[in-house]
């Protein structure tokens, strides 16, 4: 699986949404689709919006897994400027503990999330022993990859684990019951030191081969994307055209073309679009599943009012639309 996982995404009304928005784009320029993003579209958007996660969860349930690995970014939460790995695998035994924001600014007074632990408060267990092994195999594989085995967040610390593997995680299982293998890369970094489109893909086919010699059922996660620029100069707008190819190249099964992504810097690709490397991650892994499951995108929608190209999407080996890679 993976989505979008913008905080304007997880406020139930249109007001939480204009909130949100202000608070991110402030003074800068506001793109002229906004105003026709009005109060019945976001209300419509939020209903496709629980439609899509309602998909995944079902999906989820349907297989069953004993681990969920999740791919996802950290934006300076445990990281600072002092160390940013490329790639991190998480395999402490100590549960994870963070936050989800759904509905914080959605009523008076705006919450911070962060302060109420009661409410929007987030606790996973950790598959430590299938993430040491993951750990070994990806080293094997000749992948340099960096070991946490505590949490010890050194950016904003009050946040505790990166939003990316906490605040989608209760709308795709409500029970918090999977345990999960937190797979950290480098995503909104404006750095040519990030991972290019093709390594993104042979990480996953990696992770996906690992997973097809371990006799547990597995399920991926690519936590953010798509197009989005939050706070920075393009905050607000949306790459439709980037957005489509993705998901056209994602549903043909297509990745030697996405192989291209992130191969140089753009305006286009830096800050929150970044997140989407996640998602080739994801790709590459299920495209080593045999056969390998289509690619259906599951809802889209260019929500310039949520600073986001919103989508999901889902490899489901247990439909009967399976192909051979």
């Amino acid at each position: 699986m993976a989505s979008s996982h913008s905080p304007i995404l997880f406020q139930d009304t249109y007001r939480g949404w204009t909130r949100w928005f202000d608070l991110i784009n402030r003074d800068l320029p506001r793109p002229a689709a906004l105003a026709r993003q009005d109060e019945a579209c976001v209300t419509a958007w939020i209903a496709r919006r629980r439609g899509a996660f309602a998909r995944l969860q079902a999906a989820l349930e349907a297989h069953r897994p004993q681990a969920l690995i999740i791919v996802g970014g950290d934006q300076f939460e445990w990281f600072s400027a002092a160390n940013n790995p490329n790639i991190m695998v998480h395999a402490g035994t100590e549960d994870l503990v963070g936050f989800h924001n759904y509905g914080d600014f959605d009523r008076e007074p705006l919450a911070k999330f962060w302060e109420e632990p009661d409410r929007f408060g987030v606790r996973l267990k950790v598959h430590s022993a299938l993430a040491e092994h993951l750990l070994g195999e990806l080293v094997g594989r000749g992948f340099d990859v960096s070991i946490s085995r505590r949490q010890n967040p050194e950016g904003r610390p009050h946040l505790r684990v990166p939003h990316a593997f906490t605040r989608p995680i209760p709308l795709l299982m409500p029970k918090l019951d999977i345990p999960v293998i937190p797979l950290v890369i480098k995503t909104t970094e404006r750095t040519s030191a990030a991972l290019s489109g093709d390594r993104c893909v042979a990480l996953g086919r990696a992770v996906g081969r690992i997973c097809a010699d371990i006799d547990v059922p597995i399920a991926i996660y690519g936590s953010g994307g798509m197009s989005h620029d939050p706070e920075g100069p393009l905050s607000g707008w949306v790459d439709e055209p980037l957005d489509a190819w993705v998901l056209d190249c994602l549903r043909a099964g297509d990745l030697d073309r996405l192989d291209a992504l992130f191969s140089f810097r753009s305006a286009a690709t830096d800050s929150g679009t970044g997140e989407l490397r996640t998602w080739l991650v994801a790709a590459g892994a299920m495209a080593e599943t045999r056969p390998a499951p289509r690619c259906d995108v599951v809802e889209y929608f260019p929500a310039h009012m949520a600073t986001v190209g919103a989508g999901w999407v889902l490899w489901d080996t247990n439909a009967t639309n399976a192909i051979i890679a």
